[in-house]
């Protein structure tokens, strides 16, 4: 007798593109920054395919960034060329350079403004011609690109080329002075210098230049003579502002002045802000090196070395020294890059120990010798403004919700809107965000002070402080990716539910709109956040309820609350799903946003 084995029939092999179980909803919190350079689809689960307005602190908290403070407002009608900032003593300034060639110093406390220059000082007001740094705390150092470009400003007292410079050696404090003696100059083409005299112990102990006068011209000898004040003896030296001095960048590095101007590099005697000779240890040189471009754009001291930012390429100096008799002053200059630079002299920052900047490809770092593109996440928006529109790209640092964040201002085409606008492209070491201010700005910089960084930017009238307090006045976009999920592009899907959580820090205009794309980009739906309100009940658990002079009902909120959103239903198709989330309030942190996603057949 013969024994079978009888087999069930073989199961149909399931579709392997339809997941398994209850699909997984799509779910927006990481919030790791945008991702311009692939298409939406191709975007990370974790990042955002635009976020503007928005900072990303960390994962699960997406938070709207802030708008301007009170501005510095300029009543003539000179237009803003650019700015920088710097400090005397303890008291900060924006420096502030006019199209007409005037500057203007501004205490950043008070905003108490002091024209230091007159019209026309400046030649060509721009920042690609003029450098702007400080001594210490002792002195604001600006250099032009013009025949006698070298000026020197104490808070008080501004110094140029014909006038006497800064400071005045006492070589004799004399003896036997009740009062302060008066002090004279004689000698050379000049006029109209005068003095004030310090006096300790019937010495002499300091002579502050008052006026520098003007009309001196190369090779004068000025002496002083001091007269009165019942002593005797006392003698000082006085030099004149260097004449022949030009540049675009100028630094302060190993206790010598620095400046750039074309392919030369100009340096001081060490400790002097005013004496280039080179009897003294200063001197110049002029690179020949075949990736040396044009010019030197930026200097920078970071790291114990001197950067020489150029067009394409980027040395440093270190191991400076003087010696000898007649003085010389020798250093190493070496190459860090060769191929990569900026012509961009207001996109040049240190970042930490580092080294940021922007150039027509992107932004990049210098790592000590090694640069590196970190903007790889702009490249869909970076340079969508042929020739940046004519705007030289600038940037600053602030410190935005307690964290350090480096930021560019760049002319794009907005991915939203398809209009040109400026936007503040801000990094924070690992993502890349943007923002508008309520106003048009086409400058930023910043100050440091107190280890406060704060950014400014500028109109061509005003001067504002960035990011400063909540505000309603621009909208705020983040956009996710779009989805194929759940079993790809090769199923169509539907969406049902939405769910979302958001924090409230005011509840100025809280209103948050999400609008559910598809591929067709058909913004079917639209639904609203807003923040849980506050039930008041009395001492028996009554409602109670409150109204304004009008007998209009007023409603409360929860500032600081969590609120958690109903499920909404949406009722969206399409093979590809996302959402795009606008809100004008004036200070809120996204928590989440999800929605359901399920197969609704596959498409033929």
């Amino acid at each position: 007798m013969s024994r079978f084995d009888v087999k069930p029939p073989a199961q149909q092999e399931a579709n392997p593109y339809i997941p398994k179980g209850p699909p997984e909803p799509l779910v927006f919190e990481e919030f790791e920054g945008i991702n311009t350079q692939t298409t939406r689809p191709g975007v990370p689960d974790k990042q955002a395919a635009w976020m503007d307005g928005w900072m990303p602190i960390a994962p699960r908290k997406l938070r709207t960034l802030y708008g301007v403070g009170d501005p510095i407002i300029f009543s003539d009608s000179a237009v803003i060329s650019f700015f920088a900032f710097a400090n005397i003593g303890a008291t900060p300034y924006a420096i502030v350079v006019h199209n007409d060639g005037s500057i203007h110093a501004v205490n950043t406390t008070t905003y108490v403004q002091t024209q230091i220059a007159p019209a026309a000082t400046i030649t060509s007001a721009s920042r690609l011609n003029v450098g702007i740094s400080q001594y210490g705390s002792r002195y604001v150092m600006i250099v032009a690109a013009q025949t006698n470009g070298y000026f020197l400003w104490d808070g008080t007292t501004f110094y140029k080329p014909g006038s006497l410079a800064p400071p005045v050696t006492i070589t004799n404090g004399g003896s036997g002075y009740a009062t302060a003696p008066t002090v004279t100059a004689s000698g050379g083409a000049g006029s109209g210098a005068t003095f004030a005299a310090t006096v300790a112990g019937g010495i002499v102990t300091g002579v502050t230049i008052v006026n520098p006068g003007s009309g001196y011209v190369a090779g004068n000898t000025v002496t002083l003579g001091f007269s009165g004040g019942g002593g005797s003896a006392a003698a000082a030296t006085v030099t004149l502002m260097p004449f022949a001095i030009a540049g675009t960048t100028i630094e302060v590095y190993a206790g010598r002045v620095w400046i750039a101007n074309g392919a030369t590099i100009t340096f001081s005697a060490p400790g002097s802000i005013v004496d280039f000779s080179t009897a003294s240890g200063g001197g110049n040189f002029t690179s020949s090196d075949s990736f040396l471009r044009v010019r030197y754009v930026q200097l920078l001291q970071t790291n114990g070395f001197l950067y020489l930012i150029a067009d394409s390429s980027i040395n440093y100096i270190s191991g400076v020294q003087t010696s000898g008799t007649p003085a010389t002053t020798t250093f190493t200059n070496q190459n860090a890059d060769p191929e990569v630079g900026t012509p961009w002299p207001s996109t040049v920052n240190t970042f930490g120990r580092n080294i940021l900047f922007a150039n027509a490809f992107g932004a990049h770092v210098s790592y000590g010798a090694a640069v590196n593109k970190i903007s790889d996440m702009l490249d869909g928006i970076y340079n969508t403004v042929e020739n940046f529109g004519g705007l030289i790209p600038s940037a600053a640092k602030a410190i935005i919700f307690g964290k350090r964040v480096w930021m560019l201002l760049l002319p794009i085409i907005d991915p939203i809107s398809g209009q040109q606008v400026n936007k503040i492209f801000m990094w924070d070491g690992k993502r890349w965000w943007s923002s508008p201010q309520e106003v048009a700005i086409n400058y930023i910089q910043y100050q440091e002070i107190d280890s406060v960084i704060t950014a400014w930017g500028s109109t061509n009238t005003a001067i504002y402080p960035l990011f400063q307090q909540p505000t309603v006045a621009f909208e705020k976009v983040v956009q996710s990716k779009l989805w194929d999920k759940a079993g790809g592009y090769m199923f169509m899907h539907t969406n049902n539910r939405l769910w979302g959580m958001a924090q409230y820090y005011s509840i100025d205009l809280p209103t948050l709109d999400i609008t559910i794309d598809n591929e067709n980009s058909g913004a079917e739906q639209s639904v609203s956040l807003m923040p849980t309100a506050l039930l008041w009940t009395n001492n028996l658990g009554n409602p109670i309820t409150w109204t304004n002079s009008l007998g209009d009902e007023l409603l409360w909120f929860a500032a600081g609350g969590i609120t958690v959103m109903p499920p909404q239903s949406i009722g969206q198709a399409g093979v590809l799903q996302g959402m795009t989330i606008t809100t004008r309030a004036a200070d809120m942190a996204l928590i989440s946003m999800a929605m359901d996603s399920q197969i609704a057949g596959t498409r033929i």
